[in-house]
């Protein structure tokens, strides 16, 4: 499996620590503790719940350039329902779901037509779902299974090419729900 990161995820507070001080050191703006920017663009993502980072009342909502600005992880597999393999970038699930502070035991995936599913957050920390924004170097669009497609490295893993996780691969993704 082929995982590649942009800048690393920031894990502990000790990193997050230095990540301020640079960030305040080369002028970009300061932001409460808790808060999140706001989108600018459409909202194709929004995080409610019990999270400890918002920008709108109780929720955290990302358009794609806020999404891109995190960091980014890319590789290539066949899916189901996909003919022959394709490139998938986007944002780590579980480095989002830190960059929120997200803290409980379970994350329901909505999509667009109001499916669901519900994943364990222990199962998120350590299998490396992929918010897939961009399928062969393209802005995902809904009619492709976008704006926002949950997937993972089918194709480098047997364990996850089963029914089980391929439930759990919710297409049209509008919003997380932390409980």
């Amino acid at each position: 499996m082929r995982i590649t990161t942009g800048f690393g995820l920031v894990r502990t507070s000790a990193w997050a620590g230095i990540l301020g001080l640079m960030l305040l050191l080369i002028g970009l703006p300061a932001r409460a503790s808790g808060e999140l920017p706001s989108p600018e663009g459409r909202v194709i993502l929004t995080i409610t719940g019990n999270i400890q980072h918002t920008n709108r009342g109780s929720d955290a909502r990302f358009d794609l350039a806020m999404l891109e600005q995190l960091p980014q992880q890319e590789f290539t597999t066949d899916t189901p329902w996909t003919d022959g393999e394709h490139h998938f970038r986007g944002v780590a699930l579980s480095g989002l779901l830190e960059h929120v502070g997200a803290e409980g035991k379970t994350v329901r995936l909505v999509a667009l037509n109001d499916y669901h599913h519900d994943i364990d957050m222990q199962l998120v920390k350590r299998t490396p779902f992929l918010l897939v924004t961009h399928l062969d170097g393209q802005t995902m669009k809904i009619r492709d299974k976008g704006p926002i497609w949950l997937m993972l490295p089918l194709s480098d893993n047997n364990r996850y090419n089963t029914k089980r996780f391929h439930e759990m691969l919710v297409w049209q993704l509008k919003s997380l729900d932390i409980q």
